[in-house]
């Protein structure tokens, strides 16, 4: 117990320590890493919510990673793209209930009218959703998985302001189970560097659970998001 009131006082925690921190598993113990990682998390970022729209706008995908539900090679799954408009449109309603921002969400694709597509939502939610009580227009999202450098510079150009990519896991062995030949951690991990650099705010994120996966492979993630200052996380 006292053990752990001590790690909470360092200012950098070692992998060591992420890993003591991350093996506990009296309730006891549980809970004392809660109220500090609770204490930590209002005095760092606050005790506030903000509601983020979510427009899940296509379930097409390229890839085939084999635990996603819509993933290329699965024949079960019904296929949907809204179109401009209607992803427009419920943009616009998210910023007329107060959103301050929306995320705009599909399966990866990497096609010219793909990205054209992206492109013009992205500007036309910016300049319809601009006004005296949102002077820079509603706050944009994107989550449409690896692009090349241009195409992020694009989107950051037309008006995305935050880029969601999901790395999984930072193990490359574990990230070859769960993913075909074709992609590659390093050009995923390539990609979270380049958004970074357009200006983008970045998040990314790993799952919990991986068969195979260890305490240990969880501390290197959250080495990972430190080493990158990932802005956004989610697990």
């Amino acid at each position: 117990m006292s053990e752990l009131k001590e790690l909470a006082s360092k200012e950098v925690l070692t992998r060591e320590d992420l890993i003591r921190i991350l093996s506990v598993t009296e309730s006891s113990d549980v809970e004392i890493v809660r109220e500090i990682a609770n204490a930590i998390r209002e005095t760092t970022v606050g005790n506030k919510v903000y509601y983020r729209g979510l427009i899940e706008f296509s379930n097409l995908c390229v890839n085939d990673c084999d635990y996603c539900g819509i993933r290329k090679g699965n024949g079960a799954v019904k296929r949907y793209t809204l179109s401009h408009q209607e992803i427009v449109d419920a943009a616009l309603w998210c910023a007329q209930q107060g959103y301050g921002s929306v995320v705009l969400q599909s399966g990866e694709r990497t096609d010219v009218s793909f990205i054209d597509f992206v492109e013009n939502v992205v500007k036309e939610i910016k300049a319809r959703s601009t006004s005296l009580a949102m002077p820079h227009g509603l706050g944009i999202t994107l989550c449409v998985g690896e692009q090349t450098p241009k195409t992020y510079e694009r989107f950051f150009a037309a008006g995305a302001h935050r880029y969601l990519l999901r790395i999984e896991t930072t193990n490359p062995q574990l990230f070859g189970k769960i993913h075909p030949p074709s992609q590659s951690l390093e050009n995923r991990t390539e990609c979270l560097r380049t958004l970074k650099k357009i200006g983008f705010q970045v998040g990314t994120g790993v799952m919990i659970g991986l068969p195979g996966q260890t305490v240990e492979n969880l501390a290197d993630d959250i080495l990972f998001f430190k080493d990158l200052d990932i802005d956004m996380i989610g697990m």
